[in-house]
């Protein structure tokens, strides 16, 4: 049966994951209060994730379905293992609240229910920017770096988690990249770390703090405040800002440039206008704040620039309280959550890729309407994209809004206004934590109704594994025969 052969590694992610709880445990006996929770639930997590490795058999063979079923699995088990220490020690007593607050972790959205975050104790503030850190970049990309006795067909794994809706970007050697990839994550890691410790002035905690929910974007900060405490320190607030871009671009690009110099980060379209858009949606909404508040035109464009590309690439950084900002500048940033980073990236949303492929289809199918017999192909980067990978992706962009719609609506039977549900949507879905109103940049989400929340953990964990790995799982089909595989089944799914 194909379900021993996935329960051996799964048991195997889980007691990974479950050694890590021992991480926050471990600060807190150094500095106290002492945490037993995590401890408890590391016990947990190693007990559960020990029976399914020996329940299970051995096996470095794996099909595309069984990825999909692996990572759907690995997702759920550590979103609620995350979850029961904020249980345990009595700091969420809800157990929506708490897997809430895990899931909002662990895809790096940074949507808290905790109103007072300086009421923690910093064991588990630690633990809510180690869950950050960890989804960011993927649990299963490191795994692939760490693990030594899967065969090729560990890029199924890779497939059905990464974000990397394009053509080339996995390579054959897929363990020497997610070890490459994970390699640039923790170097860009540390030289933000030191940038903000040794540079910036901030404590050795704080700045370890920010720079995992930084570079991962995802928005979770050691104070209640957020980056309020940091606006006036313009050294900070430009080492974060830079670090924001970087986790929302491409980490598969930076290894090219490893390999092939900075040449191909140049040459790279996506990037290019990965950057571009977030240039000319901080100088929108500058320009609006410097002329609707007759602000300070440094202040208004340094403010703009920040405040769009913390929501473009979800990070969801608040440098002031935007829901006081013209109409106008408000759109662009609700726009933005729409838009995302690059394919590759930490970040959520459709993905800068997708909008440059479904404009240039559109442009393709503008001038067959005039030029009916005229042979067109679709390029980027010179490369010709293949028909199959144009129709993955307006299909991702139906399913995306699809989603959205129902996700909407279900929202407003909760109780909510069709507004607060758009954007309330946004925030969870895209994955960028952020709302306006209710749920704005200096609120939490602990006022939600229970049905709202329920709603919006299913989007951020949708959002993070872009919809169609969920949804591939839920699919009646993908259960036929799974457990017993038929004798004449010799293609791989």
């Amino acid at each position: 049966m194909r379900i021993r052969a996935i329960s051996r590694l799964i048991g195997q992610l889980i007691m990974i994951y479950a050694a890590i709880l021992l991480l926050p445990f471990a600060y807190s006996c150094l500095e106290g209060p002492l945490e037993w929770s995590f401890l408890l639930v590391s016990i947990l997590g190693l007990a559960l994730g020990g029976g399914l490795f020996t329940y299970g058999e051995k096996s470095n063979q794996f099909f595309l379905r069984d990825s999909y079923l692996i990572v759907a699995s690995t997702w759920v088990a550590t979103s609620v293992l995350g979850a029961l220490p904020f249980m345990g020690a009595g700091y969420l007593t809800s157990p929506v609240d708490a897997l809430f607050e895990s899931i909002s972790g662990i895809t790096a959205t940074g949507a808290s229910v905790i109103a007072n975050v300086d009421g923690l104790p910093q064991s588990f503030i630690l633990w809510r920017s180690i869950m950050h850190w960890l989804g960011g970049m993927g649990i299963i990309v490191l795994v692939l770096a760490v693990f030594r006795n899967l065969r090729a067909d560990s890029a199924y794994l890779f497939k059905a988690e990464a974000s990397m809706p394009r053509p080339g970007a996995v390579l054959p050697r897929i363990r020497t990249m997610a070890t490459e990839l994970w390699g640039l994550y923790v170097g860009f890691s540390l030289l933000c770390f030191a940038l903000l410790w040794l540079v910036g002035g901030l404590s050795p905690f704080h700045a370890l703090n920010v720079t995992m929910s930084t570079i991962s974007t995802g928005g979770f900060l050691p104070t209640s405040d957020g980056v309020f405490n940091y606006h006036h320190n313009y050294l900070v607030m430009t080492i974060i800002g830079i670090f924001m871009v970087i986790g929302g671009g491409n980490f598969a690009l930076y290894y090219s440039v490893k390999r092939l110099g900075l040449g191909s980060l140049l040459a790279d379209l996506e990037f290019k206008v990965y950057i571009g858009i977030l240039l000319l949606g901080g100088f929108l909404i500058g320009s609006s704040l410097w002329m609707s508040l007759d602000s300070n035109p440094i202040h208004a464009y340094a403010n703009g620039l920040f405040m769009y590309i913390s929501m473009q690439t979800g990070t969801g950084f608040a440098i002031g309280n935007y829901d006081q900002w013209p109409n106008f500048a408000q759109m662009i940033l609700f726009l933005s959550t729409f838009i995302g980073g690059c394919s590759g990236s930490t970040a959520g949303a459709i993905k800068v890729f997708r909008f440059i492929v479904m404009f240039k289809s559109i442009g393709i199918y503008l001038r067959q309407s005039i030029h009916p017999n005229q042979v067109q192909v679709l390029r980027l980067n010179g490369r010709v994209m293949q028909s199959s990978w144009i129709r993955r992706i307006w299909q991702f962009f139906f399913a995306y809004m699809t989603v959205y719609g129902v996700s909407t609506l279900l929202l407003t039977l909760s109780g909510l206004s069709y507004t607060e549900a758009l954007e309330c949507t946004s925030a969870t879905l895209s994955n960028v934590g952020l709302s306006f109103g209710r749920w704005g940049p200096t609120l939490a989400f602990d006022t939600l109704p229970s049905l709202a929340k329920l709603v919006c953990i299913v989007d951020m964990v949708l959002g993070r594994l872009e919809i169609f790995t969920v949804l591939v799982v839920l699919h009646p089909d993908f259960w036929r025969g799974y457990f017993i595989k038929p004798k004449n089944e010799v293609t791989r799914l």
